[in-house]
């Protein structure tokens, strides 16, 4: 596939500039286009509620807002957010994360998102939710209480982010983070270090799995000193698939990779074009890309420093 050259716009979604619901991060989106002149946009938030077991400001929240084709905000939803944590003791009650939509007709959507609950020892563990709208993604409720039924003997721990592709009504093509270990380091405070890769699954409704025997599509770089790989996100062109995600090394924050694939379960990985600023708002990390394709061009929206905590970004991009 041909080369994507990206040009970075800079901060298009502050927290200081927004409401008291996400005035501590404006993070993970998911953007849709709206109408003839806007953008739907579907994003993470930390705001002033209680703070979480971890000690952080807020629980993490899920709400809406739109842009016009400036990328300017033009419409924020009053009743945000949309989607708060979970009840007490429930999988998501630290909060809730990455939103991701599929449209299944012109008023019902489904939300996948990453829930945050209680866990051992110094993290959250998270699970993967789904929140369904029938007013064309204006207000949501729980699929169900518990995260969906999709862990295994070989994915019996943590799993994070998904992204699906719907082929057809029910043809779903799925990839997720899942863990696949941990380390012991005494020096980090003593606490654990879990490592997490990219795997593939297919499903006849977007909520029931069905797992290939070797379905890791993206393993770890052990030898580079990878120990994370997340938030893949894909999209389908007409000679194969591309697929952006997040790298975490035991000596670098987040960046951004990527890989391209002809059938979306072979992947080479290839640089993915993108990186860190010398200074400002995404000069530490990188991450959470979100790419929308339009006619003859690619919108990457990212997160920087804090992983929200600056903002979200816009990086255009143009097939060399």
């Amino acid at each position: 596939m041909r080369r994507i050259v990206w040009e970075k716009q800079g901060l298009i979604i502050r927290p200081k500039d927004g409401p008291a619901w996400r005035r501590h991060m404006s993070g993970a989106v998911h953007v849709l286009p709206w109408g003839e002149d806007r953008y739907r946009v579907y994003l993470t938030g930390v705001g002033d509620d209680f703070p979480t077991a971890l000690g952080e400001p807020g629980r993490r929240q899920i709400g809406w807002l739109e842009l016009d084709r400036d990328f300017r905000i033009v419409h924020e939803n009053p009743a945000n957010p949309v989607l708060t944590a979970g009840d007490p003791c429930m999988f998501d009650c630290e909060g809730v994360v990455m939103p991701i939509i599929v449209r299944l007709s012109d008023t019902v959507l489904y939300m996948y998102y990453a829930g945050f609950g209680p866990g051992t020892g110094s993290w959250l563990d998270n699970h993967m939710g789904l929140a369904i709208s029938h007013d064309n993604g204006d207000t949501w409720a729980r699929h169900s209480r518990a995260h969906l039924p999709v862990q295994d003997d070989r994915d019996p721990a943590s799993m994070g982010t998904l992204w699906p592709l719907r082929e057809a009504d029910d043809d779903w093509r799925i990839w997720y983070t899942a863990f696949c270990g941990a380390s012991y380091e005494p020096e980090a405070s003593w606490r654990w270090s879990l490592r997490t890769e990219i795997r593939y699954a297919t499903s006849r409704d977007g909520i029931h799995w069905d797992k290939p025997t070797d379905n890791t599509v993206l393993p770890l770089d052990r030898a580079a000193g990878e120990d994370l790989l997340t938030r893949p996100m894909i999209i389908r062109e007409a000679d194969g698939y591309r697929m952006w995600f997040c790298v975490r090394r035991v000596d670098q924050p987040y960046y951004i990779g990527y890989a391209e694939s002809t059938d979306g379960q072979h992947w080479e990985r290839k640089p993915a074009g993108i990186r860190t600023s010398p200074t400002g708002w995404d000069s530490e990390l990188i991450c959470y890309a979100f790419v929308l394709k339009e006619a003859d061009r690619y919108l990457m929206f990212y997160n920087g420093n804090g992983y929200g905590a600056t903002g979200t970004g816009l990086a255009i991009g143009r097939l060399a």
